[in-house]
C-alpha cells in the first residue's frame, strides 16, 4: 500500500505543479494584454483628439482667411473711395459692405472707423479698439487684428476683428461667434469629450458641447506661448481648468491667427469600454482555478478507482469481466440423471438469480410460455443424445423483464462413464432488439417509398428492368405498377438518351459520385418532360440496385429559359439588349463597326398619342432595323429611344451606314397618322486585334452620337476629339452649379443715344473668368446651362446682380436702365415675371430700371405664353426688347401683337451699311418697320465712326458696339461716365 501511495502521489504532484505554472504564466498573460489594451487606448484617443483638433484648426483657418480676403477687398476700395472721393465713400462703402454681409451671414456687421475707434460708415465702432488692435493679437502673415469677445445680447456674441485701412483709418467686423460653435459642433467627442476655441488672452470664443454658456469666459489655459505659430500639441491626460474632468487632450495653434482649438476625449469615456475587458479577465483567471480544481478532483479519483478495479482483477474477476467483453457468453452443464442445471457466474447476472444452481424444473418455469414447449422438445432430443440443442428462447427474469437467449450445447461423455450435458448461454436480447428495428425500418421505408409525392424507382443495373416504382411514379408517367415492372427504364426515354443513361449507370456501378442532372423523359402518352434524375446505389433484397428520384422540373427551367431570354432581350422589341450585344461581340471577338442610333421623339409619340400608338411606332422601327441587323450584323434596343446597330464584315460597312441613313430617315407611317424622326448615328470601329470591350465602344459610339446632335449631323465618327469635348462639357457642368455665386461676373456695355452718342442704358453681359485671366465664352456654358436646366439658377442670379448694379448706378447719380438676356428656358420654365418683381422690390429700383432682352425664335415657339409673360412684365414697368431682329421668323402676324418696346437690328445688318447698298437697304426697312410700331430701334455691333454716322442720318435711336464702349466692369463704366460727364 504504500508503494501505491507514492505511485499515486507522484502524477497528483505533477498536475498541481503544471496547474500552478500554468496559472501563473495566465496572470502574466492578461496583466500584459490588458496593459497593452490600456496603452493602445489612450495612444488611440491620443490621435483621435489631434484628428479633431487638426480638423477644427483647418475649417477655422479657412473661415478667417475668407473673412480676412473679403475685408481686404472691402479695405482696398474704401481706401481708394476715400482717396478719390472722399466725401461720397461712406455712402458707396455702406452699399458695398451691405452686399458683403448679405454673402457672409456670418458676418453681424463692418464698420470703417478712425483710429480711436469712431465709426466712419453706418452701424457703431469700438472705442476699445487702440487696446486690443496690437501686435500681440495678430498672428504672423496676417493683417487681421482679433479682440476679445463682445456680448450682444444675452445670448448672442461676436468676435471683433479689425483691419488697418490706413494711417488713420480701420475696417472693423464682428463675427458671430456661433459660426465658431458651427466649426466645431456636432463632432464625435463622446460623453465628456469637449471641442473648444480660445483666443490669447484665454476667452472662450466657442465650446462644444457648451451646457452651461461659456462663451467671452475667460480662462487661466495652458500653453499660450505657443499661439501665433502652426503646431499641433499633444497634451497628454490632463484636468481641464474648466468643469476639472480628466481629459486625453491635444492642443493646435494658428500661425497665422492667434487663436487655439483644444480637443479633448474624457478619459472615463476612452477606459469605459476598457473595464469590461479587466473584468473578463478575471473571471477567466477565477475559471482557470475552478477548472484546475475539477481535473485534479477528477484524475484523483480516477486514480483510485483505477487502482481498485486493477486490486479486483488481481484477486479472482477476471473471469467475468472477460465474459462481459466477449458479449455476455456464459457457460453451463446439467448431471446425467438431468436434475440440476449448474452455471458460471455471469448467467446469474443474466438470469437474475443469486446461486450456483437450480433444479432443471425451476429453470424450464422461467422460460415463457409461448417458447416452454419449443425449448422443452429440443432439450429432451438433445439429452437423448438424438442431436445439438440450438434454440432461441425467452426467459422471463423476476422482475418481469424478458430477456432473449441463445442456447446451444450437447450431451458428451466424461470418466467412469458419465454422460453430462454442457454449453453456451449468450444474452442476445440486444441483437433481437436491433433485428426489430431493422425490420421497423424497412417497414418505414416502403412506407416513406410508397407514400412519397416525388416519383421514386429502384432498378436493376444489369437488366434495366424495373424493380420496384411507387405510387406518384404511376401517376406522373401513366403507366400501371404491373406494367412498369415489366418494363425497362429505357421504355420512358427517348431512343437518343440511351447511351447516356447506360454511361451514367455504368459511373454509378463503380461507384462515381453522380450529380443530379436533367433529362428528358415519355410519359404513357407520349409527352415528353424534363426532369432532374437523382441516382444512388443500394442493396434490394439482398441484390445490388439503383435508386432513382425523377424531380418534375419541366416548369421551373421554362421560367427560368424566360428569365434568361429577358435578361438578354428587351420584351417590347424582342432585340438583345445592351448588354448581351456587349457580351456576344466580347466572345465572338474579331472586327467590328457600332453604330449607335439615337432616335428624340419615340417616348413623346407614346407620352403624346397613347401607349398603344407608341408600341406600334416602336415595333415598326425595330421591325425595319431588324432586317439590317439580320443582313450586316447584331441589333440590340436601349430603352427608350436608342438602336445600337453592329457591322461585322468591314467590307459592308459603307454599304451597311449608308442603308441604315437612308431607313432611319424615313418616316413611320400609320392608318391616320405620319412620324418624321431626326436621327443621330455615332459610329465607332474596333479593329482586328484591338483590346477594346464591346461595352467601351458603344460608350464610344454613343459620344459621337451626342456629338452628332450638338452638330446638328445625321452621323459622326468618334475620335479623341469627341470624348475629350464631351468630358469637357461633363466638367464644365459639374463647375457651373458652384460657380454661380462665386464665379460668375456680370460685365456691361453702354447703349447710347445715336444723335449725340450720350448714354441711354446699359446691356448687361455674363462672363465666367478664370485663373489665368481668360474667360470661358458664352457659346461655350449658355447652351449647356441650357441642356442641364442650370440656366433657370443662373438666369435669377443675373437677374438679382443687374437690379443690385442698378441700384449702385442709381446712388452714382446715373439712373440708367440696364438690359437682362434671357434664355428661352428661362422665360417659358419660371416664372420670370416674380423674379424681376422681387429683384425690383428688393434693391427698390424705380419702373423701367430694368429690361428684358428675347429673342425672335425664342417667342415664336409658344407665341400665345409668350405674349401673356410680356403682358406681365410690362404691368411690372420692364420694357422688352427684340434682340437679333431679322434673322429669326420675322412673322409679323405674330410681332404686331406682342408688347414690345424696343427692337434691336442685327449686327450682320449694320456691317459695312455705310457702303454696302444691300446692307444699307436692309436697315432703312427695318428703322422704318420699327418706327412704324412705335419702337425705340436700336443698332448693334456700331464699331466704326462711318457706321455711326450713317446710323444717325437715317433716323436710328440708339447704337451699341466697341466705337461706343467695350463690355467692362461696372466700376469702370461709373468711373467713365464720370470722366466723360467731367470732360
Amino acid at each position: 500500500m504504500p508503494a501505491l501511495n507514492r505511485a499515486l502521489a507522484r502524477p497528483l504532484r505533477t498536475i498541481v505543479w503544471l496547474g500552478v505554472s500554468l496559472g501563473v504564466l495566465l496572470a502574466v498573460g492578461l496583466a500584459l494584454t490588458l496593459a497593452n489594451d490600456y496603452q493602445r487606448r489612450q495612444e488611440a484617443a491620443q490621435r483621435q483628439s489631434a484628428a479633431l483638433a487638426t480638423g477644427s484648426q483647418r475649417l477655422l483657418r479657412l473661415e478667417l482667411r475668407n473673412l480676412e480676403r473679403a475685408m481686404l477687398g472691402i479695405a482696398e476700395d474704401g481706401a481708394l473711395l476715400f482717396e478719390r472721393v472722399p466725401a461720397q465713400a461712406p455712402d458707396l462703402l455702406d452699399d458695398a459692405i451691405g452686399g458683403v454681409l448679405q454673402r457672409h451671414a456670418e458676418l453681424d456687421s463692418i464698420v470703417v472707423v478712425d483710429q480711436y475707434g469712431r465709426a466712419l460708415t453706418s452701424g457703431s465702432g469700438d472705442l476699445y479698439l487702440p487696446l486690443w488692435a496690437v501686435d500681440t493679437n495678430r498672428g504672423s502673415d496676417s493683417r487681421l487684428y482679433l479682440g476679445p469677445p463682445q456680448q450682444r445680447n444675452a445670448q448672442r456674441w461676436v468676435l471683433p476683428l479689425a483691419l488697418r485701412m490706413g494711417d488713420d483709418r480701420w475696417l472693423l467686423s464682428r463675427l458671430h461667434t456661433s459660426e465658431l460653435q458651427s466649426i466645431i459642433g456636432g463632432m464625435d467627442t463622446g460623453d465628456q469629450g469637449v471641442i473648444s476655441i480660445t483666443d490669447a488672452q484665454g476667452y472662450v470664443l466657442a465650446r462644444s458641447p457648451d451646457t452651461v454658456g461659456l462663451t467671452g469666459q475667460r480662462f487661466g489655459l495652458g500653453k499660450r506661448e505657443m499661439l501665433r505659430r502652426d503646431a499641433v500639441v499633444p497634451l497628454g491626460v490632463e484636468t481641464s481648468a474648466i468643469d476639472n474632468i480628466e481629459r486625453i487632450s491635444t492642443l493646435t495653434t494658428l500661425g497665422q491667427y492667434p487663436i487655439a482649438v483644444y480637443a479633448g476625449l474624457g478619459r472615463a469615456d476612452v477606459l469605459a469600454p476598457w473595464w469590461p475587458y479587466v473584468q473578463a479577465s478575471v473571471v477567466l483567471y477565477l475559471l482557470y482555478w475552478g477548472v484546475f480544481a475539477l481535473v485534479f478532483v477528477s484524475v484523483r479519483r480516477a486514480t483510485r478507482s483505477q487502482d481498485a478495479l486493477t486490486e479486483e482483477l488481481r484477486t479472482g474477476h477476471a473471469e467475468l469481466l472477460m465474459a462481459h467483453q466477449v458479449g455476455k457468453v456464459c457457460t453451463w452443464y446439467v448431471d446425467e440423471d438431468a436434475s440440476q442445471l449448474r452455471w458460471s457466474p455471469l448467467a446469474r447476472e443474466i438470469f437474475g438469480i443469486a446461486i450456483e444452481s437450480l433444479p432443471v424444473a425451476a429453470f424450464f418455469a422461467r422460460v415463457h410460455r409461448e417458447d416452454a414447449e419449443r425449448m422443452q422438445l429440443a432439450f429432451d432430443n438433445a439429452f437423448a443424445g438424438n442431436g445439438v440443442l440450438d434454440e432461441m428462447f425467452r426467459v422471463v427474469l423476476p422482475g418481469g423483464t424478458v430477456r432473449w437467449v441463445s442456447a446451444r450445447g450437447q450431451r458428451v461423455a466424461v470418466a467412469d462413464r458419465q454422460r453430462h450435458m454442457i454449453g453456451a448461454l449468450t444474452d442476445v436480447s440486444e441483437r433481437v432488439q436491433a433485428l426489430a428495428r431493422v425490420q421497423q425500418a424497412e417497414r418505414q421505408f416502403r412506407l416513406l417509398f410508397d407514400r412519397n409525392p416525388a416519383p421514386f424507382w429502384v432498378f436493376d443495373p444489369d437488366t434495366l428492368r424495373f424493380m420496384e416504382v411507387n405510387e406518384a411514379a404511376v401517376k406522373q408517367y401513366g403507366y400501371s405498377r404491373d406494367e412498369f415492372l415489366s418494363m425497362s427504364i429505357l421504355d420512358i426515354r427517348p431512343r437518343e438518351g440511351w447511351d447516356e443513361i447506360r454511361g451514367a449507370i455504368s459511373r454509378a456501378t463503380i461507384g462515381d459520385a453522380q450529380d443530379a442532372q436533367v433529362r428528358v423523359h415519355r410519359r404513357k402518352d407520349g409527352t415528353l418532360f424534363e426532369v432532374r434524375a437523382h441516382l444512388s446505389r443500394l442493396d434490394f433484397d439482398g441484390r445490388q440496385a439503383c435508386l432513382v428520384l425523377a424531380e418534375d422540373i419541366s416548369e421551373r427551367l421554362a421560367y427560368e429559359r424566360d428569365l434568361a431570354y429577358h435578361a438578354t432581350h428587351n420584351p417590347a422589341t424582342g432585340l438583345l439588349n445592351t448588354r448581351a450585344l456587349a457580351a456576344q461581340l466580347d466572345e465572338e471577338g474579331g472586327g467590328y463597326t457600332i453604330a449607335y442610333v439615337q432616335f428624340r421623339g419615340l417616348q413623346l409619340v407614346a407620352d403624346t398619342l397613347g401607349r398603344e400608338v407608341g408600341d406600334v411606332v416602336l415595333q415598326a422601327m425595330a421591325k425595319r432595323l431588324g432586317g439590317l441587323g439580320t443582313r450586316y450584323g447584331l441589333l440590340a434596343f436601349q430603352p427608350a429611344e436608342d438602336f445600337i446597330f453592329a457591322i461585322r464584315d468591314d467590307h459592308e460597312r459603307q454599304t451597311a451606314l449608308d442603308t441604315l441613313v437612308q431607313t432611319v430617315s424615313e418616316p413611320v407611317r400609320g392608318q391616320d397618322w405620319l412620324h418624321q424622326f431626326e436621327p443621330r448615328i455615332g459610329v465607332a470601329v474596333k479593329f482586328e486585334g484591338d483590346n477594346v470591350p464591346a461595352e467601351q465602344l458603344i460608350g464610344m459610339a454613343a459620344q459621337a452620337a451626342h456629338a452628332a446632335r450638338d452638330e446638328g449631323s445625321v452621323i459622326a465618327w468618334f475620335d479623341t476629339t469627341v470624348s475629350s469635348r464631351l468630358a469637357e462639357r461633363l466638367r464644365l457642368a459639374g463647375r457651373i452649379h458652384s460657380a454661380i455665386d462665386t464665379e460668375f461676373e456680370l460685365y456691361y456695355q453702354p447703349i447710347c443715344h445715336a444723335s449725340d452718342g450720350t448714354p441711354a442704358a446699359l446691356e448687361a453681359l455674363l462672363r465666367w473668368p478664370q485663373a489665368d485671366g481668360s474667360f470661358i465664352p458664352p457659346g461655350e456654358f449658355i447652351q449647356l446651362c441650357e441642356d442641364t436646366g442650370l440656366i433657370l439658377a443662373l438666369g435669377r442670379w443675373v437677374i438679382r446682380a443687374a437690379a443690385q448694379a442698378q441700384r449702385r448706378l442709381a446712388d452714382a447719380g446715373w439712373p440708367l436702365p440696364i438690359a437682362v438676356n434671357v434664355s428661352a428656358v428661362q422665360f417659358f420654365n419660371s416664372d420670370l415675371v416674380a423674379e424681376f418683381a422681387r429683384a425690383t422690390q428688393e434693391f427698390g429700383l424705380e419702373r423701367g430700371a430694368l429690361q428684358v432682352e428675347l429673342t425672335e425664335s425664342s417667342l415664336m415657339r409658344k407665341p400665345a405664353q409668350a405674349k401673356q409673360t410680356m403682358q406681365r412684365l410690362h404691368e411690372q414697368g420692364v420694357c422688352i426688347s427684340l434682340d437679333d431682329f431679322g434673322t429669326g421668323y420675322s412673322n409679323m402676324s405674330y410681332l404686331q401683337h406682342l408688347p414690345l418696346d424696343i427692337l434691336k437690328i442685327d449686327r450682320s445688318f449694320v456691317s459695312d451699311v455705310e457702303t454696302n447698298p444691300r446692307n444699307a437697304s436692309i436697315c432703312r426697312a427695318l428703322l422704318s418697320l420699327g418706327h412704324s410700331m412705335g419702337l425705340t430701334v436700336i443698332a448693334e455691333g456700331v464699331e466704326t465712326p462711318g457706321q455711326h454716322q450713317w446710323l444717325a442720318a437715317h433716323g436710328c435711336d440708339q447704337v451699341q458696339g466697341y466705337l461706343l464702349g467695350r463690355p467692362s466692369p461696372l466700376v469702370e463704366v461709373i468711373a467713365r461716365l464720370e470722366t466723360a460727364e467731367a470732360t
